[in-house]
């Protein structure tokens, strides 16, 4: 007798995905009225087209959060894959359903380092997603920016992503602000502090580096908003075409201003590395009198040395002799030495113009030239 067939394997029912297990996931609902937040859950439906859109903000995201997200909302997986780890390059990505971007920010931590925010956003026709890794921005700060939006433009998920994106940008100006002022005030101590050298090496490589690093992350941000400004419809109508227009001009300005940021710090070793050399220069000129006063002492002391029992006995034999020519004819010399370096370090510089030819007398000043004219 054959054996019996196996029993089928029961199918398992759909299972709803669950709602995102982070406490940093925010939902809210626009409309003509104003925000409200709500709760998300599985299942739940975006708002009829004309009736606003709704937002869902995750802060630093767990897998489940977007987990759940990209099943409600259909998104892609490569999309979610890079919103979920950070450090992705500014960039703008079209799908069936979506527009995907990714922007960065900047600010300095307490300890005056770099500190870059990631912005991951899900466009859609009626809801926006952000993802956001270590943003300093507040909700309330986010919604009373929103509300600044003008009236006809609030149905649209695109007015949360100019505020996103504007918001983004504005923090650039403090930090470029910041950075020029500390450039500056870094220069004027070079050249009129007398600071221990190795700090002020180190601090000038510090702001150099965080000039290019701000400049770097900012830079592909311009790219970005020049895309969203020809995406057209859906993502951008031509009525909020001069919005997102504003803020690239915004961003091309703080980039203009980190360049001027990066001339300054070049500039900073250049003046570092010029008085570094006017301080060696002085001190060599220090060493240089100094040897050139003792060099006619030690040959006057050097010969007199080697012949010592002549001198003792024919040229310094009384006290007489000795005070006058073993000590006055040294002291003599060394003063002589001095009036002499003393002189030549205070020469005037020659002139500028032609300079005075062998057989001119003294006094004379160069003959200048008449200027050349030309006839029309």
């Amino acid at each position: 007798m054959p054996d019996p067939l196996p029993a089928p394997t029961p199918i398992p029912a759909p299972v709803t995905p669950a709602p995102p297990v982070n406490s940093a996931v925010h939902t809210y609902m626009f409309d003509q009225d104003g925000a409200s937040a709500v709760l998300w859950q599985a299942g739940m439906t975006t708002p009829a087209p004309g009736h606003g859109f709704v937002w869902f903000d995750v802060t630093d995201p767990a897998p489940a959060d977007l987990e759940a997200l990209q099943t409600q909302f259909r998104l892609h997986p490569l999309a979610v894959e890079d919103a979920l780890h950070a450090h992705q390059r500014a960039k703008v990505e079209s799908y069936p359903n979506f527009e995907f971007v990714v922007a960065h920010g900047v600010s300095r931590d307490p300890h005056g380092q770099l500190r870059v925010h990631e912005f991951n956003l899900f466009i859609g026709e009626h809801f926006l997603i952000s993802v956001r890794h270590g943003s300093g921005l507040g909700l309330q700060e986010i919604l009373t920016r929103w509300e600044r939006v003008p009236e006809h433009w609030r149905q649209d998920s695109s007015s949360l992503l100019y505020v996103l994106l504007d918001a983004l940008v504005d923090e650039y100006a403090p930090f470029a602000e910041q950075l020029e002022g500390e450039l500056t005030e870094l220069r004027q101590q070079i050249m009129t502090v007398q600071a221990d050298d190795d700090r002020q090496l180190h601090r000038i490589f510090e702001l150099s580096e965080l000039a290019h690093l701000a400049h770097a992350v900012v830079f592909p941000l311009k790219d970005v908003l020049s895309t969203l400004v020809r995406a057209g419809p859906p993502v951008v109508s031509p009525q909020e075409v001069p919005y997102f227009r504003d803020i690239r001009d915004h961003a091309v300005h703080t980039l203009e201003r980190l360049d001027l940021a990066r001339s300054m710090a070049d500039r900073a070793f250049d003046i570092y590395y010029a008085m570094e050399n006017r301080r060696q220069g002085a001190s060599s000129r220090q060493l240089t009198m100094v040897a050139t006063i003792f060099l006619p002492l030690t040959l006057v002391t050097g010969f007199f040395g080697q012949n010592f029992g002549y001198l003792i006995d024919h040229v310094i034999n009384t006290p007489r002799a000795f005070w006058v020519l073993g000590v006055g004819l040294e002291v003599l010399v060394a003063v002589v030495t001095v009036l002499l370096v003393q002189r030549v370090g205070q020469r005037p510089a020659p002139p500028s113009g032609r300079r005075r030819a062998l057989g001119d007398p003294p006094g004379t000043r160069p003959e200048r030239r008449p200027a050349r004219t030309v006839e029309h």
